[in-house]
């Protein structure tokens, strides 16, 4: 039996059934709660836009998402679809994330140090989905995971030090949703987000005119977004359904002094008269809009094709990052200079038997940043992903999954000068990928 019927197994009644179980499960649910409450709002290195959320379609690489309607992470990925869901259900995804981010400092750059080191490391990261069925055809569901950030991390003495140090995004977003079947073959669904943003910087300082170490300069600010979410689910036969989703931009705005620490006496005055030093200073991003089409096709019993197609708004990006570059110093933020992306995704379930549903996926993602404007704060470039994963039905009321995901992120090369402070920073990353381990646990009662 192919993935549509696997989704709709469930029993009926089950809400008293869990309740009798005692305190034991709440206990358990709780603390895994909480788990995934602190972990939601971790990023990854080097990346910005998270398709990795803790769902069960890491193993597909997300291909499907929109028309999936396979459990409760739907509440995230199109809550249309959530009125497939014949049971009530709670969706916990655990999500470790390698990240290797290495830089090659190449001829060109003018500042003497070392590449860095990587600038990656091991991030926990995942999801918390719910949906409950208020009828057949009205359903209400939530979700709390991240799906954008970015977190590197360089070597104190590295030769872009004076660009950044550490750069850092994180996000944390909780989005109520609500469904209704609202034709046979239609569904509606929607919502609204709330969005926790939190942006670090900190970055060398060269004191060149009074020829003493390095000073530093530290930026430091979060702030609360709002926006809202809509999606259509069309079931176009029995064996076929396409969603469409939109998720809105969300505006946030950062608002801090920047920490200045070891500068030189020419420089703090020169940082003085320019009203640099002890100064607001204000950042304002936005989270992108973003639309995604994705086709669901039951071929056989045991074989089912997806896919997605989608858009994403970078060109709205923003500012993103903090340094002094010029002289005399005039500037701190960084504009990203980001452009739109597109992303494509195919993917394959295979019924190996009743419980048993084996997950195949690739996908890609256009380059939000040209090679002119790529900084090592976020030195996104086109994506790459790989995905196998299997779900399996442990129990009547459990499903288990585990997913792995390769990601290549590019080589994002960098050529550009910020001024004399800043220097001349040209490489490029020789080693530049995300391991992703996926494991979900969903109870359906």
């Amino acid at each position: 039996m192919g993935e549509s019927g696997a989704a709709r197994r469930g029993p009926r009644g089950g809400v008293m059934r869990g309740i009798a179980h005692g305190g034991g499960r709440r206990r358990l649910a709780a603390g895994t709660t909480l788990v995934v409450l602190l972990l939601a709002a971790r990023a990854f290195a080097g990346g910005l836009g998270l398709y990795e959320v803790g769902s069960p379609d890491l193993g597909t690489a997300s291909a499907g998402r929109a028309a999936l309607g396979a459990d409760a992470s739907t509440a995230w990925g199109n809550p249309a679809a959530m009125t497939r869901l014949e049971s009530s259900q709670v969706l916990v995804g655990l999500q470790p994330i390698v990240a290797t981010v290495e830089f090659d400092a190449g001829p060109r750059s003018t500042v003497a140090g070392s590449d860095g080191g990587n600038a990656g490391g091991v991030i926990p990261s995942g999801g918390l989905y719910g949906v409950y069925g208020i009828s057949p055809d009205f359903k209400v569901g939530a979700s709390v995971n991240s799906y954008v950030g970015g977190n590197l991390d360089y070597a104190n003495d590295w030769v872009g030090r004076y660009y950044t140090t550490k750069a850092e995004i994180l996000t944390f977003n909780f989005n109520p949703v609500f469904a209704w079947r609202v034709l046979p073959w239609m569904s509606f669904g929607g919502g609204f987000s709330v969005q926790w943003a939190e942006l670090k910087s900190r970055a060398a300082v060269n004191n060149p005119l009074d020829r003493t170490p390095d000073g530093s300069l530290r930026y430091e600010d979060g702030n609360v977004g709002f926006g809202g979410n809509f999606g259509f689910l069309f079931d176009i036969d029995e064996r076929t359904r396409v969603g469409v989703t939109y998720r809105s931009e969300v505006d946030q705005s950062f608002d801090d002094v920047p920490k200045f620490g070891g500068l030189g006496p020419l420089l703090r005055v020169a940082l003085a008269q320019s009203g640099v030093l002890g100064s607001n200073l204000g950042i304002s991003t936005s989270i992108p809009q973003e639309v995604m089409l994705s086709g669901y096709r039951q071929v056989t019993d045991d074989v089912a094709l997806m896919a997605n197609f989608g858009w994403q708004n970078w060109g709205h990006f923003g500012n993103y990052s903090v340094s002094l570059a010029s002289v005399p110093p005039r500037a701190l933020s960084v504009e990203s200079g980001f452009q739109d992306t597109f992303h494509g995704a195919v993917g394959a379930h295979y019924r190996l038997n009743e419980p048993t549903l084996l997950q195949i996926g690739v996908a890609y993602d256009s380059s939000a940043v040209d090679d002119a404007n790529r900084g090592p704060a976020l030195p996104v470039d086109r994506q790459i992903r790989a995905a196998v994963g299997v779900q399996y039905d442990l129990a009547e009321h459990y499903r288990l999954g585990l997913a792995y995901e390769y990601v290549n992120l590019g080589s994002a090369p960098i050529d550009t000068t910020r001024g004399p402070l800043a220097g001349t920073l040209q490489g490029d990353y020789g080693t530049n990928m995300l391991n992703v381990v996926g494991l979900t646990i969903a109870y359906r009662f």
